[in-house]
């Protein structure tokens, strides 16, 4: 099956940040956002300590991401990521990012995350529909058009189950070279003690 985006998500762009209005009286109060410096390539879901707190002080509400909620970065490589809070929660992103909420049940999050991320069409079509030379810019209109590939529930979590693995793997190559730099460093220092009690035999 395959359909467009815009027939199975609520999809809207991020608040852009004005200055605030000095004729207007507007009650002020405390929101969490994300900013794209916080994000890393890799990963999937929004941790808690990614999260910015940041003060409200506009006449209109902001609209607050939902568990499940996706966000794209419209401003640069668009990858998309996981919120898995609630609206509780009060998190609300800047225009930077174009939210993707699913209203559908025959699709997972976690395959949308790795359809936009990873899937080759998708990939294409990002880079033919992007603007700007310098840092890519992905607009809402062209995020609504594309065009998503639906397997079923269980081929879905097939490739959910086949990204993680592959995250482990990365994991444990990350692990190693880390460890194999500890120990060219550790053989370095060991040699050039050796080195310095040569010198001090007489």
């Amino acid at each position: 099956m395959e359909t467009k985006l815009k027939n199975i998500a609520e999809i809207y762009t991020g608040f852009t940040q004005r200055p605030p209005n000095p004729d207007k009286s507007v009650n002020t109060f405390d929101l969490k956002t994300i900013q794209i410096k916080d994000l890393i390539k890799d990963q999937v879901t929004i941790t808690n300590d990614q999260l910015s707190e940041i003060e409200w002080a506009y006449d209109s509400k902001p609209q607050f991401l939902k568990h499940n909620s996706l966000i794209v970065v419209a401003r640069g490589e668009p990858n998309a990521y996981i919120f898995k809070g609630n609206i509780q929660d009060q998190v609300a992103v800047s225009n930077q990012f174009i939210v993707v909420n699913l209203n559908t049940d025959i699709l997972k999050p976690e395959y949308l995350a790795w359809y936009f991320n990873h899937s080759q069409a998708m990939r294409s079509y990002f880079e033919m529909n992007s603007r700007g030379s310098m840092l890519m810019m992905l607009s809402i209109s062209i995020l609504k058009e594309a065009s998503i590939i639906i397997p079923s529930l269980d081929q879905q979590h097939e490739i959910h189950g086949l990204l993680n693995e592959s995250m482990k793997d990365k994991t444990i190559v990350a692990y190693t070279q880390r460890l194999m730099k500890l120990r060219a460093e550790y053989n370095q220092a060991k040699c050039e003690q050796i080195l310095l009690q040569a010198q001090t035999v007489q």
